[in-house]
């Protein structure tokens, strides 16, 4: 029998703040050793689209059904946040 072991999923969703810049997903598996396994990245226009993937992730990639995202500390002009955070541990094999 194959012993299990905790592995984290960790989604990150930056803006760049440049004019026209878009969002950047970028989702990491690591497991209790802090070894990064698999890494992907995509660009969104907007931060729904880029929950969107990342959720579409966590279903793929682990199974668990969504990851909740926490605004950053970064805000612009307009006082909303430029970066969410989400983390989501699991077992697997």
């Amino acid at each position: 029998m194959v012993k299990k072991v905790v592995k984290t999923f960790t989604a990150n969703l930056n803006k760049n703040t440049e004019k026209g810049g878009a969002w950047l997903a970028t989702v990491n598996i690591s497991d209790a050793e802090g070894n990064a396994g698999l890494i992907y990245q995509s660009a969104w226009s907007n931060a729904s689209a880029g929950k969107r993937w990342v959720k579409s992730q966590v279903q793929a990639l682990t199974p668990r059904k969504s990851v909740k995202m926490i605004a950053g500390e970064g805000k612009d002009a307009k006082g909303k946040p430029t970066s969410f955070v989400g983390v989501v541990t699991f077992k697997s094999a």
